[in-house]
């Protein structure tokens, strides 16, 4: 049984057991015990009873012994035969996984080692490496398997499994030719037998290496149509048996080729005695299906097996088919492949190519010649492999710099990506046919320019439908668009950036060829980045040199790109789309060969962007107005195709149109800013429209812009007509008045009202707990009723969260600013990849879409009017201080005589109300309500005035006076020390200035 050169699959790898024997039971013994008792048992009867009836039981002891001994075997037996029965089945499904395993096996090595009958029927292309000393198949036989069987047999069952196992039937036997191979027997058999030799070695050895020598006869002519002429020689020798006694035997051949020592030799002889002394396998075959191979020192009986032969017209026709596919890929009758290509020895048009069915360029040299790519006829993408260190970059360099002075840039521009770094493309970066560089640094840029490229498809699709024509080849020669070539350096680096592009160039992939849009997508390792969609429309592959097999077959088709010396930068292995791999070494330029493309072409115009600029840090008012007044425009000409306005309402375009068509009748949208739309190549005007959208919120950090947002929005607002803006933050008492008037809907506010609010998740912290509940109350109602009541809200937060989800969830809009992380943008309903943490004031998102707010300066507010000062002397007060005693001596300071009402007091003070024409009396809550019947008379005739909070308030005011409207609460104060309640008679509580000598003065000189 042969032994194997190579390791076997993982799958046989995985040791399989051996069934366990399961231990024979052991024999019953006699129950003795069982036998007896029955017996001692009658004698106690017999004893006890006297009846000689009961010593019969005697006698069942002993049946029912020989019964139980006789179940016990019985069952022993079936236990036995159970067993039995298992381990058998057990040993059908060993049996079985081992020949599935030696299936698995059988076919690796066979897939590894294909013989030569399989390379003869299948033809295919030659797996040219560079290993001279390839192993070959001989034939097939039984040889030892890699299966493990654990477990150390017992019986001959066991070890008839572990023999099975260790036999791998019809497998190949492979043999290392370097001491020379000879095969003994009939001419036929031994020349069919190094046939399938020679057809391996030359499936397996490239040309450049090796050539094969055989006898100059008809049966090997065939030998002579195998491209193969390198310097190592694999020679076929026919032996000739000795004629005269004691001659020695002779070889005779006749060389072709190289006439070199011979690397491999293959003997052959009819009789062993013939053979050259010193060959390291020697093969006898007795009949076509049984031969004995012998290795050189093995010592041991020779091996029987099956040889490997091959007919002569098999041999042939695949000599003929590999001659053919080395002419195809330059492999033979070519000169050398030179170390350094420069690209000025490359070469170029006489004139600039103005057609727009080509983009030919000349880009390395190959043995055949120039190697000339045309990504219109023979792509229309190409794909670049190659390690660091390969000449990578410089290919790229080479391609773009060769289109350019080709082509002119109104039939030709570049949009440069580069993830690995941002210098690779700098040298052409000055080239007029370079729409722009991208790269890795500024990540932003680069995902903008490669979602607009979607958008320049449609605008290419506008132009060609225009045109009337399909394909770009068939323009007008003065239809101002040409092609354009997208390279992207490390593509696999953007896609793990930016996955959503992944989507983007598949659709460019696949709708390019006939837009004019090229790809050229270069990864140090494209296997299993690029996307079916992608690797179907790039019949260009390229492949510098790679670090393992893998990664050259999935490019080229053929491991030769991961066998290029580390010292050929530059050289590489290209199929032009025909599965045929060509090496070549690319161009080389330099920095005057870019210099002259680009003065040939200095007065050439600047090319089309396909993107455009990042919005601008700060956004003027007269840019947006500007902005606005296009899409205005625009909704006018297209009768509502665009309106410009970022919106997912009709609405908008439909007062845009109102607008251009002159009908006066005032936008509903309010534009606050520029939109950034990269996948459509413009910028839109964001407009927030309060009766489609909703309440409005605006989310940021502290210094992100959000006051400025609000700013911006209402001078919008205020510049509408029938319009008034309500802003909070003009202190609490004229916040709660302007939010509790807004919310009854009775101040004389115009038909449209907007009510602004800053810093949201913290304007009512300091305010008393009950007028906090009920202004945040009062809120949610204003902004659930928002479309019905004609008051639109929108208000900012830093955090959304600090809201409370009852009030985050009625706004219908949000606007996002700089968050403080983009978890934080996230958790609040922003899209996360849209973060960036140096954004200037003013830049977010709206709609998923990135935003720059207007810097436009804030409108003056309205003007709040001031509270009016408590009148105190024209008639009778009634005064409730929570400082008695300060506000008692402000009132003698004003000229007054004002009487203490103290806790038990109310008679006396009752006889001096009683006295005077008007009183002012004044005590605490608790002296008040303990003076019920003075209380009653001063709450129903005198002036009451309220210097403290709620707790004074309800001592004596009466239920009616305290309200704000329909809020059962009076009128919130800005700071109970300087402003008090003032209720008369039958009416509710009004908020006032308290009256000191300071606010006398003040009064008197105007202030």
């Amino acid at each position: 049984m042969s032994t194997r050169l190579f390791a076997p699959p993982e799958t046989t790898r995985l040791p399989l057991t051996l069934p366990p024997v399961a231990p024979a039971p052991s024999s019953p013994g006699f129950p003795f015990l069982a036998a007896i008792a029955p017996v001692a048992a009658s004698l106690v009867l017999w004893f006890a009873t006297g009846s000689v009836l009961s010593l019969a039981f005697a006698a069942l002891g002993p049946l029912l012994a020989v019964a139980t001994m006789l179940d016990a075997r019985r069952q022993r037996r079936r236990t036995i035969r159970l067993a039995e029965a298992e381990r058998a089945e057990a040993f059908e499904r060993l049996h079985r996984q081992i020949g599935l395993r030696h299936l698995d096996e059988a076919a690796d090595l066979w897939s590894r080692h294909p013989p030569a009958r399989s390379l003869a029927r299948e033809g295919g292309v030659p797996a040219w490496g560079r290993d001279r000393l390839a192993p070959v198949v001989v034939g097939s036989a039984a040889v030892e398997s890699a299966i493990r069987i654990e477990g150390s047999p017992v019986d001959e069952r066991d070890r008839a499994a572990v023999g099975a196992a260790q036999r791998l039937e019809h497998a190949p036997v492979i043999v290392d030719l370097r001491d020379g191979l000879g095969i003994v027997g009939s001419p036929q058999l031994v020349r069919a037998a190094a046939r399938a030799v020679l057809v391996q070695l030359a499936h397996a050895v490239a040309p450049d290496l090796v050539a094969f020598t055989a006898p100059d006869t008809p049966a090997w002519a065939w030998v002579g149509m195998l491209p193969h002429a390198g310097a190592g020689t694999i020679a076929v020798v026919e032996a000739v048996p000795c004629t005269k006694p004691g001659a020695t035997p002779s070889t005779r051949a006749t060389r072709v080729g190289h006439d070199a020592e011979a690397a491999i030799t293959v003997a052959l002889a009819s009789e062993a005695s013939s053979l050259p002394p010193g060959l390291g396998v020697v093969i006898e075959i007795d009949a076509p299906r049984t031969a004995r191979m012998l290795r050189a020192g093995d010592g041991g009986a020779p091996a029987e097996l099956a040889p490997e032969t091959l007919g002569l017209e098999q041999a042939a026709e695949w000599a003929e088919q590999a001659r053919a596919f080395a002419a195809r890929s330059g492999a033979v009758g070519a000169v050398a492949i030179p170390a350094l290509v420069p690209v000025g020895d490359l070469p170029e048009p006489d004139a600039p190519v103005r057609s727009r069915a080509s983009l030919r360029a000349a880009l390395g040299v190959t043995r055949e010649g120039v190697l000339e790519l045309d990504l219109v006829a023979d792509g229309p993408h190409a794909i670049v492999a190659g390690t660091t260190g390969s000449g990578k970059s410089e290919f790229l360099l080479a391609w773009i710099r060769q289109l350019a002075a080709a082509h002119p840039p109104e039939r030709v521009a570049f949009l440069l990506v580069d993830f690995k770094g941002g210098a690779a493309f700098e040298p052409v970066a000055a080239l007029p046919h370079v729409a722009g560089i991208v790269t890795d640094l500024e990540e932003a840029e680069a995902e903008r320019a490669v979602l607009s490229l979607r958008a320049e498809l449609r605008h290419r699709e506008r132009v060609l439908r225009a045109a009337g024509v399909r394909d770009m080849s068939l323009l007008a020669d003065d239809a101002p668009l040409g092609r354009l070539v997208v390279v992207i350096d490390e593509f696999q680096a953007m896609v793990q950036r930016f996955r959503e592009l992944a989507a983007v160039v598949a659709d460019i992939a696949s709708r390019g060829r006939s837009l004019g849009v090229h790809l050229v997508l270069a990864s140090q390792r494209p296997n299993g980045v690029l996307g079916d969609q992608v690797t179907a429309n790039a019949p260009i592959r390229v492949s510098l040199r790679v670090m393992n097999r893998a990664d050259s077959i999935a490019v080229v088709g053929t491991d030769e790109a991961a066998q290029i010396p580390v010292d050929r930068p530059g050289r590489g292995i290209v199929d032009r789309g025909d599965g045929t791999p060509v090496p070549f070494q690319s161009a080389l330029v330099d920095g005057a060969s870019i210099e002259s493309v680009r003065r040939r072409f200095t007065d050439a115009p600047p090319v089309r962007r396909p993107w455009l600029d990042p919005l601008p840090r700060r956004l003027g008012p007269d840019e947006l107005a500007h902005a606005v007044a296009e899409s205005v425009g625009a909704a006018a000409r297209t009768e509502g195709v665009h309106t410009g306005m970022h919106r997912t309402t009709a609405s908008n375009a439909e007062t845009a149109r109102a607008d251009a068509r002159g009908s006066g009748r005032p936008a509903s949208a309010v534009p606050f800013g520029l939109v950034d739309e990269p996948d459509l190549q413009r910028r839109s005007v964001a407009a927030w429209a309060p009766g489609d959208d909703g309440p409005l919120l605006v989310l940021g950090a502290p210094g992100s812009g959000r006051s400025t947002a609000l700013a911006a929005i209402e001078a919008a607002m205020r510049a509408q007509p029938a319009t008034g803006v309500t802003r909070l933050g003009n202190g609490r008492g004229a916040d709660w008045a302007a939010l509790i008037g807004l919310l009854g809907g009775h101040d004389s506010s115009p038909r449209r009202r907007l009510l602004v609010l800053d810093d949201l998740d913290a304007c009512f912290a300091a305010w008393p707990e009950e007028y906090r509940h009920v202004a945040v109350a009062a809120l949610e109602r204003l902004l659930r009723e928002t479309r019905g009541s004609g008051v639109s809200v929108v208000a900012s937060a830093a955090l959304g969260r600090r809201l409370g989800g009852g009030l985050r969830d009625l706004f219908g809009a949000t606007l996002h600013l700089r968050h403080a992380s983009r978890a934080e943008l996230a958790h609040a309903g922003g899209v996360a990849d849209l973060w960036q943490r140096d954004e200037p004031p003013g830049a977010g998102q709206w709609r998923g879409r990135r935003l720059q707010i207007v810097d436009a300066p804030r409108p003056p507010a309205d003007a709040v009017p001031e509270p009016e000062t408590v009148e105190l002397g024209a008639a009778s007060v009634t005064v409730v201080s929570a400082t008695v005693q300060r506000d008692l001596a402000d009132l003698r300071a004003l000229g007054l005589q004002p009487t203490l009402l103290a806790a038990g007091g109310e008679r006396e003070v009752a006889a001096a109300v009683a006295a005077l024409e008007r009183p002012v009396v004044i005590g605490d809550a608790e002296a008040w309500m303990s003076a019920y019947s003075l209380s009653g008379r001063m709450r129903d005739s005198a002036r009451l005035v309220v210097h403290g909070g709620l707790r004074e308030f309800r001592a004596l005011a009466p239920a009616s006076a305290g309200r704000t409207g329909a809020i059962s609460l009076p009128p919130l104060l800005d700071d109970a020390d300087p402003e008090c309640w003032q209720v008369d008679p039958g009416r509710t509580a009004a908020r006032r200035r308290w009256k000191t000598t300071e606010t006398s003065l003040n009064v008197q000189s105007g202030r």
